[in-house]
């Protein structure tokens, strides 16, 4: 789930914006925006943030001063971090909030995860309401004890699979996950914070 790793990348700037400013400060910020934009990878998971800078080292690039061309005023820094990352896997024990309900199942997001997908097959003793005669009401799962699995519900849940997803360019980079309340008697909806009264 929750870890602390130390990576190490290759981060790119323009010479350019390093005139006049703490070189540290800018590379720093060329690879936040390097971790957001790539958002996760296969190994680690998701970034979370940057924990520690342990070193930046001396650009690689070994183009000629005197070279008219883009690349000549690209550098390239090898930098060493650590990083707070969450990477979900088979067993683990979530808890999200509902943000979309179908017929079929429901959309939980917990933290960084967005897509992670109940199915009204691992929802044991829950069936699907929906009244089509009133626009106001929104579809939802219930249970004899008038619990519900509502958009906004906050749900504990077990992870059953995960698939990671990489994107053209490693941009936004993505892990997609099915959910299941089956096999644990504390899945399902929780109680809000400070409440000791079930979502009903």
């Amino acid at each position: 789930m929750f870890s602390e790793v130390e990576m190490a990348r290759d981060v790119a700037i323009c010479a350019n914006h390093l005139n006049g400013q703490a070189p540290h400060h800018q590379i720093l910020g060329r690879l936040l925006k390097d971790l957001i934009h790539e958002k996760a990878c296969r190994e680690h998971g998701f970034y979370l943030g940057i924990t520690a800078l342990k070193s930046i080292g001396n650009n690689k690039n070994n183009n000629d001063e005197n070279e008219d061309n883009h690349q000549a005023h690209i550098l390239t820094f090898p930098v060493s971090f650590t990083c707070r990352t969450f990477l979900p896997a088979r067993g683990d024990i979530l808890q999200g909030t509902v943000k979309k309900v179908l017929w079929n199942g429901a959309f939980i997001r917990s933290g960084p995860l967005r897509y992670a997908y109940l199915s009204f097959l691992k929802m044991p003793n829950y069936h699907y309401v929906h009244s089509p005669l009133s626009e106001d009401e929104k579809p939802y799962f219930q249970k004899d004890d008038l619990s519900k699995i509502a958009v906004g519900v906050v749900v504990r849940f077990g992870v059953l699979a995960v698939r990671f997803k990489e994107k053209p360019h490693k941009r936004r980079n993505d892990y997609y996950v099915l959910a299941t309340l089956e096999r644990n008697d504390s899945f399902g909806p929780i109680s809000l914070t400070g409440s000791d009264e079930p979502y009903m």
